[in-house]
């Protein structure tokens, strides 16, 4: 004798469905929460642009450890009677109208004029501000978040490519995976045009009768070691500044450097493990489908 059970109808009303299964409690909520902080992060956006905020993203390393190469720079406007040495303003000059400077304040003059300097700068720079030429004060720099907005252009084309690519492909195996190989070569791709993990610049090079003394600085987000051929070796962390004395110069009269990740094995290890994730997130697609019942 065959039995069948029954589905109370209230049981499947209180559950929303989504592609033809039944949305879980847990998935109910973190949508939720991802709702709340897009509002929130909406909200925040607007009371900061409608007092007058302006971002930047920090292009150059001036500004050393302080604002390293990829700080997203929030700014409020500001009046500059109420500034200090010491404090970090964010200005335009006449001399370059198209270029936005955050430098420190080293100097206040009777009148109130500002002068200015990067962190790492060896001269103060070549002007003094007034009001009009000052656009705020940082209320927030956020290291290596600007990476992420400089990266946008090259990570919306690359999605809205992939997604167009796929679509044809009617297999939903197929299709997540190249999906997410997709993802995962347009963030190489990115990576390789904006260089945001290791970036060493020269700042100076001094020669001496025993060799070139090199200042150099890091602008990229891993720690990283630079060699010097036939010298000594710095390890330095996003916009540190480090010297190294080179004895070997080539036959050029030139005098090279490279420059290596450094991590401690934990770091090792967790990059590895980020490495990895859209081949655990294939794997995962593929075991999900071939379990899924019928």
């Amino acid at each position: 004798m065959s039995q069948t059970a029954a589905i109370p109808l209230s049981g499947m009303l209180d559950r929303p469905v989504l592609r033809g299964r039944t949305v879980t409690r847990s998935e109910s909520v973190l949508a939720w929460l991802l709702a709340l902080v897009a509002a929130l992060l909406l909200t925040a956006a607007i009371l900061f642009l409608s007092a007058g905020g302006r971002w930047f993203v920090v292009e150059t390393p001036s500004m050393g450890e302080a604002a390293p190469v990829g700080t997203l720079v929030l700014d409020l406007p500001v009046d500059v009677t109420t500034l200090h040495v010491g404090e970090i303003v964010s200005f335009e000059t006449a001399a370059n109208p198209d270029v936005v400077y955050t430098h420190r304040i080293v100097a206040i003059d009777a009148d109130g004029g500002l002068h200015t300097r990067g962190d790492v700068n060896g001269a103060v720079d070549p002007w003094t501000l007034s009001q009009a030429d000052v656009i705020g004060t940082p209320a927030l720099l956020v290291p290596h978040l600007g990476w992420l907005f400089r990266a946008a252009p090259i990570l919306l084309i690359g999605t809205l490519l992939i997604l167009t690519l796929t679509s044809a492909f009617t297999d939903r195996v197929t299709r997540t995976c190249l999906r997410i190989a997709g993802s995962a070569l347009t963030v190489s791709y990115a990576a390789f045009v904006l260089k945001p993990f290791v970036n060493v610049t020269t700042i100076t090079n001094t020669s001496s009768p025993t060799g070139v003394e090199a200042t150099v600085i890091s602008s990229g987000i891993f720690p990283v070691r630079v060699d010097a051929h036939g010298g000594n070796t710095v390890h330095l962390v996003d916009g540190e500044v480090g010297r190294v004395v080179i004895h070997e110069l080539t036959r050029n009269g030139h005098y090279q450097l490279t420059s290596n990740i450094d991590l401690d094995p934990l770091g090792w290890v967790a990059l590895i493990a980020l490495c990895l994730v859209p081949l655990v997130a294939c794997l995962a697609v593929g075991r999900v489908e071939a379990v899924r019942p019928s």
